[in-house]
């Protein structure tokens, strides 16, 4: 007990150290981080909601609404596959601002209009900005860290889009509460307008994203931004010949791209817990609970734990390589779901929620330091990109298969058999972290797995 104590408490001064040592990075890498909250806060917000407002909002049902889900998720991986090649081609300080306008405007027809092409076009138009934040953020951390803190620059980013994500659902949950039949609104030129309670939340999000459009004016063009304090080398400024299609073709010719594809591609079906823990989780809930029951506030428990747990276990495990701590998180991942497959109480869910963020914690953030870290210097942004490949080829089977499952074994009339649903989706994602490790000595050479999981110890 007195080691791990130790442990724990010499974990949380390393962290303060290498908070220390972060602090010699530019301003423009604080930036970033407060535009990370706020893209966190207006994003988590719509997808969130996104299956119950496609319902109660604009009246789809469960398979047209995980369908026109599964689509526009889609569309945004195809976005953030080519946006990594362009975010390298151009200025981060550019691509940030094309971003966050999209997203503005997006967001902005969202929550004004309750038609539906209206709506479809709202996801549309924000669908770039979405896709293209996440590739030129993680290019930005890395160009604006150093060595010594890059794995840590990673851990406050993603405890960062963690503080938004908690923001979310706590807002969802209070309109939810106390708006939940919305409510009357004066806006310039449309005059009162009748919110639903999603449609607020909206809005928040719309704020949010005016004021990151605002702090993403203030950075520097990308050549005044001095290196980080002890950077590798300074951030490379793309020249006139630097297109989109010659980044593509430099990334493509490489062993390690390759590797790094047949990774990420089985890490997908880990990544699709999160799918269903957002389009398939809050219908389960309400139609097994009760059409009251607090979905948001409980999914609330997860960023918060990764909020806590996200710098500590970057201590603890810092000795271990991001490719073992990867490993071992999505087994724990994976695993997670079956707690709902064996029971259908709130208790389960819980137990599903707390394990999917302790795995989360320990893997997701050292996927981000993986990635940039095995790309070449400058091509972060295009590796990120094209990371997002196989999510796109998945998230419209996983949008449609969410819809089809609720419909088959959790409808909202008739009877419903859940535990079944729970646990196809646990053993369809077990399949991932088990062939990582038949396959780790393809895709990491000589990066054999620990004899045993790391341990606070």
């Amino acid at each position: 007990m007195a080691t791990a104590s130790t442990g724990t408490t010499r974990s949380w001064g390393e962290t303060l150290d290498d908070f220390r040592a972060l602090r010699g990075a530019p301003r423009e890498l604080w930036i970033v981080f407060a535009v990370k909250f706020l893209e966190s806060l207006a994003y988590f917000a719509i997808y969130n909601l996104i299956a119950v407002y496609l319902s109660a909002d604009l009246g789809y049902s469960d398979v047209e609404a995980g369908t026109v889900a599964g689509v526009w998720l889609t569309v945004i991986s195809v976005m953030t596959f080519f946006s990594g090649f362009v975010a390298d081609a151009l200025s981060i300080r550019r691509a940030l601002l094309v971003s966050v306008i999209s997203c503005t405007v997006g967001r902005v027809l969202l929550s004004v209009s309750t038609a539906r092409p209206i709506a479809l076009l709202a996801f549309g138009v924000m669908s770039w900005g979405v896709a293209s934040m996440m590739p030129t953020m993680t290019a930005a951390v890395r160009r604006y860290t150093s060595r010594r803190t890059v794995s840590f620059g990673f851990s406050l980013f993603y405890v960062t889009m963690n503080v938004g994500a908690l923001v979310a659902p706590l807002t969802i949950g209070w309109f939810r509460r106390h708006l939940a039949h919305g409510a009357t609104l004066p806006l310039p030129l449309l005059g009162p307008t009748a919110f639903s309670s999603s449609r607020l939340v909206f809005a928040v999000g719309v704020v949010a994203t005016v004021v990151a459009l605002g702090l993403v004016a203030t950075m520097r063009p990308d050549h005044l931004v001095p290196a980080a304090e002890g950077a590798d080398e300074p951030a490379p400024e793309p020249s006139g010949r630097t297109t989109p299609w010659s980044a593509l073709k430099e990334v493509v010719a490489e062993s390690t791209f390759w590797r790094f594809m047949l990774f990420v591609s089985l890490l997908v079906l880990v990544k699709l817990i999160f799918q269903h823990a957002h389009l398939t989780w809050p219908k389960y809930t309400l139609r097994v609970f009760g059409e009251s029951f607090p979905f948001a506030d409980y999914w609330a428990i997860n960023p918060a734990m990764i909020i806590v747990l996200t710098p500590l276990v970057t201590a603890l495990t810092r000795n271990r390589s991001a490719f073992q701590c990867i490993v071992w998180g999505s087994l724990l991942s994976a695993g997670s779901v079956f707690f709902m497959a064996a029971s259908t109480t709130p208790a389960a869910s819980v137990a599903f929620i707390v394990t999917l963020s302790l795995s989360e914690a320990l893997w997701s953030p050292r996927l981000y330091e993986y990635t940039a870290t095995i790309a070449p210097r400058g091509r972060e942004a295009s590796y990120m990109g094209l990371s997002q490949l196989p999510m796109f080829l998945a998230k419209p089977v996983v949008g449609t298969l969410s819809g089809a499952m609720l419909a088959a074994w959790c409808p909202a009339v008739g009877p419903r058999h859940p535990q079944t649903l729970w646990a196809v989706i646990g053993l369809s994602t077990l399949v991932g972290p088990i062939l990582i490790v038949l396959l780790r000595k393809v895709i990491q050479p000589g990066s054999p797995l620990p004899a045993a999981a790391p341990s606070a110890a």
